[in-house]
């Protein structure tokens, strides 16, 4: 991430998550946002602080997804998100295995909205 506040907006008011913990350690931020219905897991958002870091930023996973969101009605959920200004690759499509679509975070990371069939 370039600006941890604008992350923090992000996966906040745009992904419906909340801030979970937010403390200063020295000079040192850290950051935890998460689903409060789904204790135990928290995504730790980071500064990018080396020119090596920089450069991944957006690419931490190869073009893949970062992680997915799991929703019991991917429909439901793509149209609140994109109504709240999330950028998705496509619309949700169906498959065998359920309905997905794929977003983009504030710093361009991928992340997969799924619903089992």
């Amino acid at each position: 991430m370039n600006d941890l506040d604008e992350a923090v907006g992000f996966y906040t008011s745009k992904l419906g998550m909340s801030l979970l913990e937010d403390k200063r350690l020295g000079n040192y931020r850290w950051v935890l946002v998460g689903y409060p219905e789904q204790p135990g897991f928290g995504i730790n958002l980071d500064l990018a602080t080396t020119e090596e870091e920089k450069a991944l930023v957006g690419r931490q996973a190869a073009g893949l997804p970062m992680f997915s969101i799991a929703t019991d009605n991917c429909r439901r959920d793509y149209e609140t998100m994109l109504a709240r200004g999330i950028e998705f690759e496509g619309q949700p499509e169906s498959q065998p295995w359920g309905t997905a679509a794929t977003l983009r975070d504030v710093a361009g990371n991928r992340v997969h909205l799924s619903q089992d069939a």
